[in-house]
């Protein structure tokens, strides 16, 4: 970021709060919707006669913050009117809630916000997770209104956050409908719109209901039948989108509501991309930010995206979270969001009209390069000197566990003994704790000392070697299974031993050839599945080793595959594999990475 840019930010969100103003909190004002169902939003604003722009965000986690003093305020004291609103079926809006299908509600809610008497008629959107769902599919529809969005940590198809690589993403599907479905519960029980809070399972129970749902097969028939008063009845009574998202495994007209990258041409409006390198939402975040540069509907939307990745999970970062777990990214690593909402919003609302204010200052990508760790600005994502290189798979024909003879060269080798594991799905390699939608820098040795993982790596690195955007790794299998697994998890392996995760994939072999046609595997038959093992920005420096880890199970963060090559979840039949990994020159299964020039 150049002294020109830093200045800009810096004077933009100094703090020309309303200190010395009271706000006016005005709670549950009704915005009715086209079909005429009613949604209550909570409004912050600065005592004043001036009309002032609006942020507007809409949640499905509750529009009541949890202290006196929360972003909503904050922001207000910055200068605008702040309205948060609860979505359709949510707390204390009515309606039945269809998750993620926010497009025309977001449309009605902003063109509401733009007639109170306090706004001006501009109005931004903001927030993250399900809150930038919201806004990104809003803003396709084109209120008129609408002049910026702020989506933090947000999916470019939410058929892909669901089916990673067409494995169901089983521990964060659970767990968010588990939650959806205690607060519709409430609302059937208790309609009154003075009550807010939850009602049934304490979070013990809901917690111990989770861990055993999670094991518990068939996927499509776990929660019973509905039966009222039983909890193992009641998700699919009180959240039946769970079940909705378990009946669509492929990608088909269905999944078409929630994909906002099939609307990438229709966008009209600035929007800044804020996610982490640890955030499971991550590549859905970089995929909207280049789809969006390259084609949105107008030249104003193209030039004015903008995106900035740090060191950060699925939590929104602050000025002091420079740590995931036990990993210190130092001083740098701690950003001030809310100061970069404030420049963002007040740039697009400010005294001239959007659409002339100009490009937003500075680089329209910053990225936080771990290793390193240090900020740098970039033109564009992916960068476009970076080189895709080969790493390819080789050993002694026994790459199990971190002490095994699995290698990564530069150079394929014309002939090499074939690593083999058994993949049981009733002992699943184990995702590790990780907070939801996120996850982490953990230490891998534990997990590299299984059997049923493989683990390649370098030599010692003598210079270093920095590699910053997307991750692929191409393995050529041959399994006794009609259906398994393949997973990938890239590692930066510290001179002390110390594994750090950085990123990693799944793919389900059915899904090799696309999304839309599942197509069994032969057994016994080689073929090459490619895995998207994510994105990152990393300096693997010297003395240090990359590696990569080979299995067939990330449980539970992804469902089992039960080999059998059976429909999805229909069934709690399940099998062992014999998975053989080849690595010669007729089958070279390699690591692409893509390297920075240094």
């Amino acid at each position: 970021m150049n002294r020109r840019t830093l200045l800009f930010l810096l004077c933009a969100s100094a703090p020309r709060l309303l200190a010395a103003q009271e706000l006016v909190v005005e709670k549950n004002l009704e915005a009715r919707m086209r079909d005429g169902v009613v949604l209550r939003a909570d409004v912050y604003r600065p005592v004043t006669n001036r009309r002032l722009p609006a942020l507007l965000q809409r949640t499905a986690y509750s529009k009541n913050p949890a202290d006196s003093n929360s972003q909503y305020h904050r922001l207000a004291r910055a200068g605008f009117v702040v309205v948060v609103q609860d979505t359709r079926g949510r707390y204390m809006s009515e309606g039945i809630a269809i998750p993620h299908d926010e497009g025309a509600d977001g449309y009605d809610t902003v063109e509401w916000v733009a007639t109170l008497p306090w706004v001006d008629g501009r109005v931004g959107m903001f927030g993250g997770s399900y809150s930038a769902t919201t806004q990104l599919l809003a803003a396709p529809l084109r209120p008129p209104h609408l002049v910026a969005l702020f989506p933090s940590a947000s999916y470019a198809s939410r058929y892909d956050m669901v089916f990673q690589g067409g494995a169901f993403y089983l521990m964060d599907g659970l767990s968010w409908n588990l939650g959806q479905a205690q607060d519709v519960k409430r609302r059937r029980l208790t309609p009154d719109v003075s009550r807010d809070g939850e009602l049934g399972l304490t979070p013990a129970q809901r917690r111990q209901l989770q861990d055993e749902w999670l094991w518990a097969l068939p996927l499509q028939t776990v929660g019973g039948q509905g039966t009222s008063g039983d909890p193992a009845g009641e998700l699919r009574q009180y959240s039946p989108g769970y079940f909705d998202m378990l009946a669509h495994p492929s990608f088909d007209a269905w999944w078409y509501t929630f994909d906002v990258s099939a609307r990438h041409r229709e966008f009209e409006v600035p929007a800044y991309h804020l996610t982490g390198w640890y955030d499971a939402l991550l590549t859905g975040t970089l995929r909207n930010f280049s789809g969006l540069r390259a084609s949105a509907r107008t030249d104003h939307a193209r030039r004015n995206q903008r995106l900035i990745v740090g060191p950060w999970t699925h939590a929104r970062p602050s000025a002091s979270s420079t740590r995931i777990g036990d990993v210190d990214y130092g001083p740098a690593a701690g950003f001030n969001s809310e100061s970069l909402i404030v420049a963002w919003f007040r740039h697009w609302t400010g005294a001239a009209n959007a659409a002339a204010a100009g490009v937003f200052p500075g680089a329209p990508v910053r990225l936080f390069v771990m290793g390193e760790n240090r900020w740098r600005d970039e033109q564009e994502w992916p960068l476009a000197r970076a080189k895709a290189t080969s790493w390819y798979l080789t050993s002694d024909g026994t790459a199990n566990t971190a002490a095994g003879n699995g290698r990564l060269e530069r150079a394929v080798a014309t002939a090499a003994p074939r690593d083999t594991f058994t993949y049981d799905p009733t002992r699943p390699v184990p995702t590790g704790s990780s907070g939801a939608y996120s996850r982490a820098p953990h230490d891998m040795r534990e997990v590299e000392q299984r059997p049923d993982v493989l683990v390649y790596s370098t030599e010692p690195l003598t210079e270093p070697i920095e590699v910053t955007g997307y991750i692929t790794l191409r393995v050529w299998i041959s399994s006794s299974a009609r259906d398994t697994d393949l997973t990938a998890r890239l590692v930066d392996v510290a001179p002390d031993g110390t594994a750090r995760a950085l990123t990693d994939g799944i793919q389900r072999a059915r899904y090799r050839n696309g999304r839309t046609t599942p197509e069994l595997l032969v057994p016994g038959q080689p073929t090459e599945i490619a895995i998207d093992v994510g994105a990152t920005s990393n300096v693997f420096l010297p003395g240090h080793r990359i590696r990569v880890e080979v299995s067939s199970s990330n449980f539970p963060r992804y469902d089992r595959n039960p080999n059998t090559g059976d429909p999805f979840g229909a069934n709690a039949r399940v099998q062992a594999a014999r998975q053989v990994i080849h690595h010669d020159a007729r089958y070279p299964s390699r690591l692409v990475l893509p390297v920075i020039p240094r």
